[in-house]
This record gives structure tokens, sequence and C-alpha cells, in this order.
């Protein structure tokens, strides 16, 4: 028991020996070079400098600013190709999206034909059609698992207003409205 109170009191006197300024547990290397990256062009908020930088290992074994910074640089690379990865699922989502609203719009537009030559009963299944394809819109946006979704809004209004115009006509296809 003393042992481990003694293994518990090193540790914490490390830990708050290789504290920084705000308390965080770090290196002087990346202390320094964070405090002075603090001034430089982008004026890097010196807490999040601090905490990307020491929960990498290769910046934390870093001996010179050159290697912080060619951590850092592999820090971004692989960041930079996360979002490539998020944006090329969201476009490829956004594309099936951009089909469903060019079929909604055929559907639509079949269905004014039909309603402005009185035939209801055509226009109604177009209709139906159309109020399905904002939801399919939504399910590729939800599995492109980016945790986007730049059309959300758009798709809920569209939705709501298809299955209006659908629910309308339908009650005058089924002859419950006149």
């Amino acid at each position: 028991m003393a042992i481990l109170q003694q293994d518990m009191s090193l540790l914490l006197t490390f830990l708050l020996s290789a504290a920084g300024s705000h308390g965080l547990a770090t290196t002087p290397l990346i202390n320094s070079t964070c405090t002075a990256a603090t001034k430089s062009t982008w004026f890097t908020p010196y807490d999040y400098c601090v905490r990307t930088l020491w929960a990498n290992p290769a910046a934390a074994a870093a001996t010179d600013a050159r290697g912080l910074g060619a951590a850092a640089a592999n820090i971004t690379a692989k960041n930079v190709t996360t979002t490539i990865h998020v944006l090329t699922n969201l476009v490829d989502a956004l594309q099936h999206c951009i089909t469903m609203y060019r079929m909604m719009n055929g559907s639509v537009a079949g269905a004014l034909d039909d309603l402005r030559a009185g035939r209801t009963d055509a226009a109604w299944p177009k209709l139906k059609d159309a109020a399905y394809r904002p939801n399919f819109c939504e399910l590729a946006l939800d599995q492109s698992k980016t945790g986007k979704d730049p059309v959300w809004e758009e798709n809920f209004s569209n939705q709501l207003l298809s299955g209006m115009a659908n629910d309308i006509i339908e009650l005058i296809a089924k002859k419950k409205a006149r």
C-alpha cells in the first residue's frame, strides 16, 4: 500500500511539473512552441495547440520544433484525407439527391399536365411517387455516414408539400373531396 501511495505521489509530482501554464500536462518544447504559435500568422489558440500536439505520440516525443512541425503536418494530412473522404461521400449522396429531385420534378410536371387535362386518376400516382423522393435523398445522406445534411430543410419542405399535394389529389381520386 505504501509503495502504491509512493508511486501515485511520484506520478502526481511528474504530472504537476509537466503541466503548462494552463494546467495541461505537456512538454516544455510543446509549451514554448505553442506559446510562440499564438503570436504567428494564424494566431493558433494555445490550448488547442497543446492538446493536439500532446495527444499525438510523435509530437509528444519530439525533441525540437522541426519534429513538432512534422507531427503537426502529419496530423493535418490525416485530417485532410478524412475531410476528402467526408466530402466525397457527401457529394455522392448529393448527386443521388439531384437524381431524386429530377425524377420528382418530372413526376410533378406530369401530374400537373394530367390535372390540367382533367385526369385526376392519372395525376395521383405521379404525386404519390414525388412525395417519396425527398425521403430517398435523406436516406442517401444518412447512408453517406458523414453526419452532414446540407439540404434537410429543403427535403423536409418538399416532402411536406408533395405529400400535401398527393393527399389532396388522392382524396379527389377516391371521391372523398370535390
